[in-house]
């Protein structure tokens, strides 16, 4: 039982089911495929198509009139898609190529989604990929400038500062004027190298709450720091990031699944580098050529 839900769970497999049931869909829709290649069959389910694409752009069922209009445009673009491919104009077209391309992708990321993962694969996952899920440290802290472009012993100021904040002195009265708030509430160490630079962000992580210090350096100058409070960094539980587990896991099984595939259908191919001959540079002629060939662009 295990090797057949293991089986059951292979990305190939899945596509052949998937495959397999687009075929008989499009069997279902189209009808069997017809041996007369200039014989254009109109099912009643590419009817109901038609009547059902025109229903919801528009709000409302066609009338017979508009009806007759959209199997008119119907066999119009059958006509002339069946001539341009007679005639060879998909060959060589890097626009055809590429849209052709995404159908096929459109098709695995539909087969990817049926997919359901279970909670012991998130979770795996989620351990696997602790870096892209790991919760950073936050920190709130209050902070006082010291503007080095105004202070000629900033070191002395900081440290007479620092004296009269652990006398009593009211913070808002100190430090110098800056457009940077005062007080930051628990905010993640990510946002606060943005506003201060990585060295300031590490470096009140590690300090102890409830106390002024400093001076610590930002990319704006000095200041006196005092942390209230601070979250450490940690691994969340899946349940509370679940979903984005989720939708990363799929992901992976998606690209997963587009590799074997490619890798599948290649085999079915020969591919043959063709080179060009290497040029004879020990030939001075054939120097002097690429030369004047460069020298002329």
């Amino acid at each position: 039982m295990n090797r057949i839900r293991k089986a059951m769970r292979e990305p190939l497999l899945h596509f052949l089911f998937i495959g397999a049931g687009l075929f008989f869909l499009f069997s279902s829709i189209n009808g069997p495929v017809d041996d007369k290649p200039n014989r254009i069959v109109v099912t009643p389910g590419q009817v109901e198509l038609l009547a059902a694409n025109f229903t919801r752009t528009w709000m409302r069922p066609p009338t017979e009139q508009e009806m007759e209009g959209l199997i008119k445009s119907y066999l119009r673009d059958e006509v002339y898609y069946r001539e341009a491919i007679a005639l060879g104009l998909d060959k060589d077209d890097a626009f055809i190529r590429r849209r052709m391309r995404q159908k096929l992708e459109f098709i695995l990321e539909d087969i990817t989604a049926q997919i359901d993962p279970t909670e012991d694969e998130l979770r795996a996952y989620m351990l696997d990929h602790r870096k892209s899920f790991w919760l950073e440290p936050q920190v709130s802290f209050r902070q006082l400038y010291l503007n080095p472009d105004q202070r000629h012993d900033i070191e002395g100021d900081a440290e007479n500062m620092l004296a009269q904040l652990h006398a009593g002195e009211n913070p808002e009265e100190l430090g110098d004027l800056t457009m940077t708030a005062y007080e930051f509430g628990l905010t993640y160490q990510s946002e606060i190298a943005k506003r201060f630079g990585d060295k300031f962000a590490r470096e009140i992580l590690n300090l102890g709450p409830g106390k002024w210090t400093g001076p610590v350096y930002s990319g704006l100058g000095e200041h006196l720091v005092m942390v209230s409070e601070r979250i450490e960094g940690r691994l969340p539980e899946l349940s509370e990031v679940r979903s984005d587990v989720e939708r990363e896991w799929l992901i992976e099984r998606r690209r997963e699944l587009e590799d074997a595939t490619y890798n599948r259908l290649l085999e079915e191919y020969e591919v043959v580098m063709e080179t060009p001959p290497k040029p004879d540079y020990g030939s001075g002629t054939a120097v002097a050529a690429t030369l004047d060939e460069a020298g002329a662009r």
